[in-house]
């Protein structure tokens, strides 16, 4: 989308109006909270005078009956006399709508007007607050009762009246209607939508103006008993009336003195939309004259913007067309006439420097053009012979990689010799001892026999001697025999355990039994230690699999752990464990030597990583485990390390037989260093 400069323009004049609105606003803002702190404060005052007058009815209402209380006519308990001092004290006193005197039992003596009372007889002298007028002898002020016959709330009060001898004869009675703050609320001139309600400590409405009838003797709303309800006594807030309507309120909880409730909570609500209409009006009259404003400043800036930069501008758009379409002799003129010093004539002249510029490099370009040419035919003659040094080096490289791929094969194969000459001297050395105990029982059974043949043919042989040589042949025949035993489980074991390494054929085999043979082939590198070797696996665990691959497998950990996990009569442990977990084979080989440390961690899998090649290590040892493990077995292998904590290798092999052909597994040795 394109925007003009006109556009801009105007665009930067409303940009510049924003402040402005802006501050306005803020300004409005700042007035509808000034109107409606005044209108809080005069609510509350509003809320405090009605408080007020409602102590001073109470007070008066104290004050009254207790001067009733001290005539004669009242004392005497005349009802004639009576009748005519209360009707005439409650036409000068209409806010109590009834006044009457009663005598102990609550029979009605007089009463003004001459009106049945709500409560007469037993049931006004069962009420609380006659019997706790008649009990304190003093004046007490009741609860808040409903006259369902008028739909109002009234306030009752109650006097004692004494006998004269530290006695009661009668109770004066005074009722103050509710709905007198009606006409108080009407004499307010508050807003329009204003409301005033008086609500007891229980949160019923006791009445309402206007709306009386409707929202008298009704709960109020459980949001304005909590907004009444705080550590404050009096305050002012906001909330949505029953009728909907958003007002400000403002508060007082009333405390009489000797009254069976705690409270009485007097609320004022005013309109807020009504409270703040002056504000909103003085906020839209500034408003429109900021906008009548902008739309003058916007018509200056389009017609200045027509004469002093769009036409100019479209001179300089012209030019670039021009240069555009290929004349590199176009021009602005705008550098001309005068008008140089100002943005526009800067930029006409920058541009006319700039065609000049691209005129010069036109020419200069021909001339390159001509020169590149020549450096192509350079340039690919070059490319072509580096191609050919590239390829020659790719084949070198080629060539180089197979020999390698040989001498890591030959290295292997001879790793995997020298595992097995290793292996056959530890079982050399093993059975070396059986067989000399054997060889060192039948010499000495044969010069015992020699002996004992001498001494027969000499006539000399007696009964002990005979009996000593029966012994040292069942001694003899006994060492012979147990030695001869040794030597050829020596050899089954060795038979075995080489068989399956140099076959590396699959079968069915106990897994625990074949761990002990190849841990008895290791005894000759164990015994010269003083490391424990503790084997966990179930006796009867069988599993399909290379026996070869696992006597491999333990003899590289087994030699790898006393090469670099323990000190040359260092004691220490070596754990083996295996079981099965969820169809899982679960290998695990560790011990508590000095561990791996964190740099060398990653890498003890690698081919050719060593820490001790100074002391013949080759770093295949580990390497082919893994290779093992992971492409043989189609497992996997973890390890776990920490610098004097030890180390954990972790092999899970799956119990299922793999798809892949014993022909296709790579080769590997056992016993290498790492």
């Amino acid at each position: 989308m394109t925007i003009s400069i006109r556009t801009r323009l105007l665009a930067l004049m409303l940009a510049a109006a924003l402040p402005a609105l802006g501050v306005m606003l803020l300004t409005g803002r700042e007035l509808e909270e000034n109107v409606v702190s005044r209108a809080e404060s005069a609510a509350l005052q509003h809320v405090q005078s009605m408080a007020a007058h409602h102590e001073r009815i109470v007070d008066n209402a104290r004050l009254l009956l207790a001067t009733l209380a001290k005539t004669s006519e009242v004392r005497s308990l005349e009802p004639h006399a009576c009748q005519e001092l209360l009707a005439d004290i409650q036409q000068r006193n209409p806010v109590y709508v009834s006044l009457a005197l009663a005598d102990e039992g609550g029979r009605i003596l007089a009463r003004a007007p001459a009106l049945p009372l709500p409560e007469e007889g037993p049931a006004l002298a069962a009420s609380a607050y006659f019997k706790a007028a008649l009990a304190k002898g003093d004046f007490v002020t009741g609860d808040y009762v409903f006259l369902r016959s008028v739909g109002h709330v009234v306030l009752n009060f109650a006097q004692p009246v004494a006998n004269g001898r530290a006695g009661t004869r009668g109770v004066l009675l005074a009722a103050f209607d509710l709905n007198h703050f009606g006409s108080l609320f009407g004499q307010s001139a508050l807003p329009a939508g204003s409301v005033f309600t008086l609500t007891d400590a229980k949160g019923m409405r006791l009445t309402r103006f206007p709306e009386t009838e409707k929202y008298t003797w009704v709960p109020d709303l459980p949001r304005m008993i909590g907004r009444m309800s705080g550590e404050a006594e009096e305050g002012a807030f906001r909330e949505t009336g029953v009728d909907g309507v958003l007002r400000l309120y403002a508060f007082r909880r009333l405390h009489f003195e000797g009254a069976p409730f705690p409270h009485l909570m007097i609320r004022l609500g005013i309109p807020v939309d009504e409270a703040l209409a002056q504000a909103r009006s003085v906020v839209r009259r500034n408003l429109a004259f900021l906008g009548l404003a902008a739309l003058l400043f916007m018509g200056s800036a389009w017609w200045l913007g027509e004469v002093a930069v769009v036409r100019r501008l479209k001179g300089l758009l012209g030019a670039a067309a021009r240069l555009g379409a290929g004349d590199l002799e176009a021009r602005s003129g705008l550098a001309q006439g005068g008008v140089r010093d100002d943005e526009l004539g800067q930029l006409g002249q920058a541009f006319d420097s700039m065609a000049q510029a691209l005129e010069k490099r036109e020419r200069e370009r021909d001339s390159y053009e001509n020169e590149v040419c020549e450096l192509n035919e350079f340039l690919e003659e070059r490319v072509e012979k580096r191609t050919r040094e590239l390829a020659q080096a790719n084949q070198e490289l080629t060539r180089a990689m197979e020999r390698l791929s040989q001498a890591q094969a030959q290295l292997i194969q001879s790793e995997k010799m020298a595992s097995l000459g290793a292996l056959v001297a530890g079982v050399a050395h093993e059975i070396n001892t059986p067989v000399g105990i054997g060889v060192t029982a039948a010499s000495h059974l044969e010069d015992k026999t020699k002996a004992v043949q001498a001494e027969f043919r000499a006539g000399a042989l007696k009964r002990g001697g005979l009996e000593e040589y029966l012994g040292v042949c069942d001694e003899s025949s006994h060492m012979i025999l147990t030695n001869l035993r040794r030597a050829s489980d020596l050899i089954r074991s060795f038979k075995q355990v080489a068989v399956d390494r140099s076959t590396e054929q699959r079968r069915i085999f106990g897994l625990r039994a074949y761990l002990e043979q190849v841990l008895l082939s290791l005894r000759n590198h164990l015994k010269k230690t003083a490391l424990v070797v503790e084997l966990e696996c179930a006796p009867e665990l069988e599993i399909d699999s290379y026996p070869g691959v696992w006597s491999q497998i333990v003899t590289n950990l087994v030699l790898n752990a006393l090469q670099h996990a323990f000190d040359p009569g260092q004691a220490g442990r070596i754990g083996i464990r295996a079981g099965v977990e969820a169809e899982r084979l679960r290998f695990i080989f560790s011990d508590d030597g000095k561990g791996i440390a964190p740099e060398h961690l990653d890498r003890i899998f690698e081919p050719f990583f060593t820490t001790y090649r100074q002391k013949g290590g080759s770093g295949l040892g580990l390497s082919i485990v893994y290779n093992l493990v992971t492409q043989t077995m189609g497992g996997t292998i973890h390890v776990a390390s920490a610098p004097g904590h030890g180390t954990t290798f972790s092999i899970s092999i799956p119990l299922a037989r793999p798809e892949t052909k014993a022909s296709e597994q790579p080769e590997a040795a056992a016993g290498a260093k790492v």
